[in-house]
């Protein structure tokens, strides 16, 4: 009978003990339904890999019908999925100058965060001959959905040329500026244009 009762105890002990270590599982697969509800509200079936991957056309159509909590669900989901790259300098010099040619560093900044994002590194232009390229150094951001490097004058992207989408939120990387006058263009955005938000600026001199 003792027995039998001690086996009772440690049964109900252990029952309580999953009861509570499964509240965070429960938790956080409530989050994540959430934001799949959300989706499915703006259009059936959608999930979140489907959204990401859909051109920006179609991502412009779906981000007008969002509801501001489905928009702040969807850029706390790409937080947590940064993206790396690391590209050398070296490499962007010897694809646009197979010759050997001086190199000019000709503007540089320091990259700051905006919109309560974070943003860390260097942004410079590199001349190489009469090719110009800008680069990222010790670069890094808060990532989000769908972000794309602009280089601005006084940071405004509507008037700025869009280099094409950020090659990771993590590491050094480089963009050709083709055709860009550089004595014009001051400020390098990471700006994501479905939701338009600024996410990070570096001011060059």
């Amino acid at each position: 009978m003792l027995r039998a009762i001690t086996i009772a105890v440690i049964l109900g002990t252990a029952a309580i003990g999953l009861y509570y270590l499964g509240g965070p599982v429960i938790f956080t697969k409530t989050v994540t339904d959430s934001l799949q509800q959300g989706l499915d509200q703006v259009q059936t079936g959608l999930t979140y890999d489907k959204f990401v991957n859909m051109v920006d056309s179609q991502k412009d159509i779906l981000v007008a019908k969002m509801p501001p909590q489905t928009i702040d669900l969807i850029m706390n989901e790409a937080k947590k999925f940064p993206t790396t790259v690391s590209e050398s300098m070296q490499d962007m010099i010897s694809k646009i100058s197979p010759t050997s040619q001086s190199v000019i560093y000709s503007k540089q900044g320091e990259f700051v965060g905006l919109k309560g994002h974070n943003a860390s590194g260097k942004a410079e232009i590199i001349t190489v001959g009469k090719i110009a390229f800008l680069r990222f150094e010790n670069f890094q951001v808060t990532n989000g959905p769908d972000l794309h490097v602009y280089i601005t004058t006084d940071g405004d992207v509507t008037t700025g040329i869009d280099l094409g989408k950020l090659k990771g939120s993590i590491g050094d990387q480089n963009y050709v500026l083709n055709g860009v006058d550089i004595k014009t263009y001051n400020v390098v955005e990471i700006y994501s244009p479905p939701f338009h938000v600024y996410f990070a600026e570096a001011k060059l001199s």
